[in-house]
């Protein structure tokens, strides 16, 4: 058993502890990546579903990150993920702020602020905010990639948006291994 010090010395939350960068940075993949720092402000932003969801991708493959990817969104009440499946990535959702009626699998869970789900690949999920507040959240996918598809699907923040159709969407969710259930 290590003490708190020797878990981070060892690199058990490195990552958390480096020195903050004014700009994410990378060294390549693979055995070169040396990881990276990703300050609150920063990220790729790009609205989804209406235009009012905010995802922001922090971490990810293009970065170098090849064993997860990590982003964060954010959504007015009212909005929901829709009931999804991904057949290439195991999710972990964090409920930073909010409260919502949470499906996994055959179940529904209300959650809020703290809430933790691990989602394994192929496991129905979906979100709906049913609070008077944003949901705030953050994910992770592993392995990464699949953020490519946040990309594809949405506007880049500071760009016209540009509104697909939930047939639009589904073919690009389709393209990246993800299946909507309706």
């Amino acid at each position: 058993m290590y003490s708190r010090r020797e878990f981070i010395e060892r690199g058990g939350l490195g990552l958390f502890f480096m020195p903050a960068l004014s700009h994410p940075t990378m060294t390549g993949g693979g055995a070169d990546f040396e990881g990276l720092v990703v300050n609150a402000e920063e990220g790729e932003a790009i609205r989804m579903r209406d235009g009012t969801s905010i995802v922001t991708i922090k971490i990810a493959k293009s970065q170098g990150a090849e064993s997860l990817s990590f982003l964060s969104e954010s959504f007015m009440p009212g909005d929901e993920l829709p009931v999804h499946r991904h057949m290439n990535e195991d999710e972990l959702i964090f409920i930073h702020k909010g409260t919502g009626l949470f499906t996994l699998g055959e179940k529904k869970f209300t959650i809020g602020d703290g809430a933790v789900a691990l989602v394994p690949r192929g496991v129905w999920h979906g979100l709906k905010n049913i609070g008077t507040g944003n949901i705030e959240m953050r994910f992770s996918y592993s392995p990464s990639g699949f953020e490519g598809f946040f990309r594809e699907a949405g506007t880049p923040l500071g760009q016209p948006f540009v509104q697909k159709t939930m047939e639009e969407r589904r073919a690009i969710a389709r393209k990246w291994g993800m299946i909507y259930k309706k």
